[in-house]
């Protein structure tokens, strides 16, 4: 039984809009693996009634990618007519294409484009001959898809690109935020849900694998801790690597920044390496790491599960070949989670003010990071302030917040310190706003000063 289709309205509405405008479009969907383009477009697909093909590109030779995109072509437009017409190139397909398109509304999508082009290269110049020459005066509805992002943004959307200026639609797929997560989690807890968007990511795909029907730290020793468990060594090296040449690089980086060495010395020494300087701008490229800018630039990991992963999965792999994940989570990996979870409860703080930006008492803010910086405290001494959140509107500081994900309530020295830090702030009367897993003491919510106060239930709508 197919599962129901949940989330992408914002995606859905696009597609849609563009659907009901007449003569040819072209829409190109990118985002990396398994993030839920597919199902995306078969939904589409299933909500417009249409014809529609639906080709998925694999690594195979140009003849035989020919030959299984003819085969769905036909049985999509002609099933009459499959033992009777053959074509030998693609030029005259998708001539084919377009004389069915001309008479009515047609979707043609290819999935993993970059297969095709890459395997073809010479694709691109045609798609971009037919487009212009042929199926502006149809009706046919492109979609081309790609999980590659860097070959989809730059031999695709590219200035240089063959087919630069005729997407009629760019959507890029992102990783569910923390409120579309819980969708897929009804009956789970808050403190659940949240630790579930931090083990995936927010990726549909890795959402999929958890059962609400059992409890949180079954799913977690059944997905990372047993064998037969979906998140394996295999299921990783797909993630990170891709097409990249030199996976064991890529994977040793990423386990250098997911294990605190954050800076490009510290990654060059922990992978044994001279130079990491392009396979680190590969990976910021892809969305996996993110280059921070301070007075030593560092990465951080963009997906949380691959950095739970490699500090708290990889390790173990011995003991989970053995049959003893279970014992190895219980004793040194569920006492970690809430440490785990610091960051990720500062993403989710991020998400919520956004959301909420303009609304509910919250100052219309652009922007928000976390803010660092060196300063002199009250006797002249140097002192370093961090600070969870600090969002911006033309580049000034209108909001701050703390975020503590911890079972412990939020209380008077935990409020004190956070005023503290705000003092050093370069910022006017900004904002104030504390997200608190544990809640708050009696004494913080009597009197929290010019604090507002947010517990991880009112994170969730009832």
């Amino acid at each position: 039984m197919e599962k129901p289709f949940k989330g992408r309205s914002t995606e859905l509405h696009a597609l849609d809009h563009k659907y009901r405008q007449q003569g040819f479009v072209m829409t190109v969907l990118y985002g990396r693996r398994r993030i839920g383009k597919t199902r995306l477009i078969h939904q589409f697909m299933k909500e417009h009634p249409c014809r529609s093909i639906s080709f998925t590109a694999v690594e195979r030779e140009e003849r035989e990618l020919l030959s299984l995109m003819s085969e769905t072509v036909l049985e999509a437009l002609a099933p009459e007519l499959a033992e009777k017409i053959s074509f030998d190139s693609f030029e005259k397909l998708f001539d084919f294409i377009g004389m069915r398109a001309a008479k009515e509304r047609i979707i043609f999508s290819i999935d993993e484009y970059p297969y095709l082009a890459k395997q073809c290269p010479y694709i691109q110049s045609v798609l971009q001959k037919v487009i212009d020459t042929k199926w502006q005066n149809t009706s046919l509805f492109l979609i081309l898809c790609g999980s590659l992002v860097g070959f989809m943004r730059d031999e695709v959307l590219g200035g240089a690109a063959p087919l630069h200026g005729r997407a009629d639609l760019e959507l890029r797929l992102r990783p569910f935020n923390y409120l579309e997560t819980a969708m897929f989690l009804e009956g789970f807890t808050c403190e659940e849900k949240a630790i579930c968007y931090g083990l995936t990511n927010g990726v549909a795909k890795y959402i999929e694998q958890f059962d609400t029907g059992c409890n949180l730290d079954d799913n977690i020793i059944q997905q990372f801790y047993s064998i037969g468990g979906y998140f394996t060594e295999e299921q990783i090296k797909t993630v990170i690597t891709g097409e990249k040449k030199n996976p064991s690089m890529y994977n040793s980086i990423i386990s250098a920044v997911a294990t605190g060495h954050t800076k490009n010395s510290e990654i060059a020494s922990f992978t044994g390496s001279d130079d990491v300087s392009y396979p680190l701008r590969v990976l910021v490229g892809a969305e996996l790491l993110e280059k921070r800018m301070s007075r030593k630039p560092y990465y951080v990991l963009n997906d949380s599960m691959l950095e739970f992963w490699f500090r708290y999965v990889n390790r173990a792999a011995s003991l989970i070949e053995a049959g003893r994940g279970e014992a190895y989570y219980l004793t040194r990996v569920k006492p970690c989670l809430h440490d785990f979870m610091g960051r990720i409860f500062e993403k989710m703080a991020k998400e919520y003010l956004l959301m909420h930006a303009g609304i509910d008492g919250i100052p219309l803010i652009s922007e928000i990071s976390d803010y660092q910086a060196t300063t002199a405290d009250d006797n002249g001494q140097p002192q370093q302030i961090e600070i969870d959140l600090a969002g911006r509107c033309e580049g000034k500081i209108i909001l701050a917040g703390e975020c503590k994900f911890r079972n412990a309530p939020f209380d008077r020295g935990d409020l004190n310190k956070f005023l503290d830090k705000i003092r050093f702030l370069p910022a006017t009367d900004p904002w104030l706003g504390i997200f608190a897993l544990g809640g708050f003491t009696e004494d913080v919510r009597k009197d929290p000063g010019k604090c507002h106060l947010i517990a991880i239930d009112d994170m969730y709508p009832s």
